[in-house]
């Protein structure tokens, strides 16, 4: 085969192929590199080969051409290309040489396919390991609570009604070895009076899926509360054990009234943060658990008709109780509950807070609200005007009465602080004060402007 024919085949199978020469300086160039600019590589015709590759790469590279010189054969070497567009061209060079002469064909083959599947490769395997680390941590921090939680807890497999895992407190209730717990037929653990009830138990939950509670003799009496869940494909039950003598108390009749009430109950601290809750005001706020109410503020879940938070609780604070106030109960999906509400500071004794009892008002209620006196009068006189006087006058004795009946609400709700009144008003104090001049609300040792 001639020259000719070995270089049209040379430039057919090679992603690269450059002609170097005795002194190191590459003669001409053949390329099938799609994604680099052609003109750059062209450009490296005339330049000596070790100056268009990194540093690390040039003893290698030497030392291929010199061996294909001398007709001994070597391995593939992998070398990087810098290029001025940025980044690098990673290639792998073979070296034939050329008979008759000084000069070395390298056939290199495009590595970027194969750089970027080994990158991928080991990010891959960098996101497994930090994956299994995790695991390992949260294994880790689940031995830890298992073992030192004050509950005893044993894990059964809901199909096999073996034990999985059992913590120390389980162990020392059942009076079994903590390792000889585990593989063990739950069941086997108590007595043989008492096993058809555990086994009917932990079938009733594994089918149902609601918590149930039983209690047995085992080393003593004990309390058994099983409840489901999944652990991935496994289906277990949680049971927790408990001797009979700690077993929570009942509740009051008094504490699950209250728990039950139609009203919505709220306990807050001094500082306005939520204690406790009842159902009806989880129902109201749209909250799925009590836990997710307590500590978050009463303004979170609560409007008070334009007061803040710190008006109102300063005004229970000063008076022990209002009464008879309308607020706003927010729930999660956007929807609003008005309420009428009753406020009062906790008894002493007690932690120091306040108690919030609230009634969802009816359709009709909302929509009306509770009508005053005084506006009933002054709708009634209205009617009994029409025709009679004209109706710029009727609309301005009207809102009049209305005026006065906004400025005394404020007052009295603010414990007859004007500064605070007037911000509930959304007035400057020399309007409220002007007005309540003109209404009669100011007596006669009362100075423009004061509190």
């Amino acid at each position: 085969m001639d020259s000719v024919a070995v270089a049209s085949l040379i430039s057919a199978i090679a992603d690269l192929a450059l002609v170097v020469g005795k002194d190191g300086t590459i003669s001409d160039i053949s390329h099938n590199l799609e994604s680099v600019s052609g003109e750059e590589i062209m450009r490296w015709c005339g330049q000596p080969i070790e100056n268009l590759v990194t540093v690390g790469n040039r003893t290698r590279l030497r030392r291929l051409i010199d061996s294909a010189r001398r007709g001994r054969l070597l391995e593939r070497v992998d070398v990087s290309h810098p290029l001025k567009a940025g980044g690098e061209l990673p290639v792998r060079y073979s070296a034939l040489h050329i008979d008759g002469g000084d000069q070395v064909v390298l056939i290199g083959r495009d590595l970027r396919l194969v750089v970027e599947l080994q990158s991928r490769l080991l990010a891959h395997a960098r996101s497994i390991e930090q994956h299994a680390r995790s695991l390992r941590q949260a294994e880790a921090h689940y031995r830890l609570l298992f073992e030192t939680v004050s509950e005893a807890i044993v894990v059964v497999d809901a199909d096999s009604g073996k034990v999985r895992e059992a913590n120390a407190q389980a162990a020392v209730l059942l009076g079994v070895p903590g390792k000889a717990l585990s593989g063990r037929k739950f069941t086997a653990l108590f007595r043989s009076k008492q096993r058809p009830d555990v086994d009917a138990m932990l079938q009733a939950v594994g089918e149902t899926g609601s918590p149930l509670t039983i209690e047995v003799e085992a080393e003593g009496r004990v309390s058994l509360s099983a409840e489901a869940f999944r652990a991935g494909d496994l289906h277990l039950v949680m049971v927790r054990i408990a001797t009979a003598e700690e077993e929570t108390a009942p509740e009051s009749d008094l504490v699950a009234l209250v728990r039950n009430a139609p009203e919505a109950v709220i306990l807050a601290d001094e500082d306005g943060k939520i204690v406790w809750v009842n159902e009806t005001f989880l129902t109201l706020a749209d909250v799925p658990f009590a836990a997710n109410a307590a500590g978050r503020h009463l303004d979170d879940f609560l409007s008070w008709s334009g007061l803040t938070q710190d008006v109102l609780l300063q005004n229970v604070r000063r008076h022990g109780r209002l009464q008879n106030l309308s607020g706003i109960i927010g729930g999660r999906n956007g929807e609003t509950v008005a309420v009428r509400f009753s406020a009062l500071t906790l008894p002493e004794g007690t932690t120091p807070g306040y108690g919030f009892v609230m009634r969802p008002l009816s359709p009709d209620e909302t929509q009306t609200g509770v009508e005053s006196s005084d506006l009933v009068r002054a709708v009634e006189n209205l009617v009994e005007m029409i025709g009679y006087t004209p109706m710029k006058d009727l609309v301005r004795d009207t809102t009049d009465v209305i005026e006065k009946m906004c400025i005394e609400a404020a007052l009295n709700l603010t414990g007859n602080n004007r500064t605070v009144a007037a911000r509930v008003l959304g007035l400057s104090r020399q309007t409220l004060y002007l007005k309540m001049n003109r209404f009669g609300l100011v007596g006669p040792d009362d100075e423009a402007g004061e509190d």
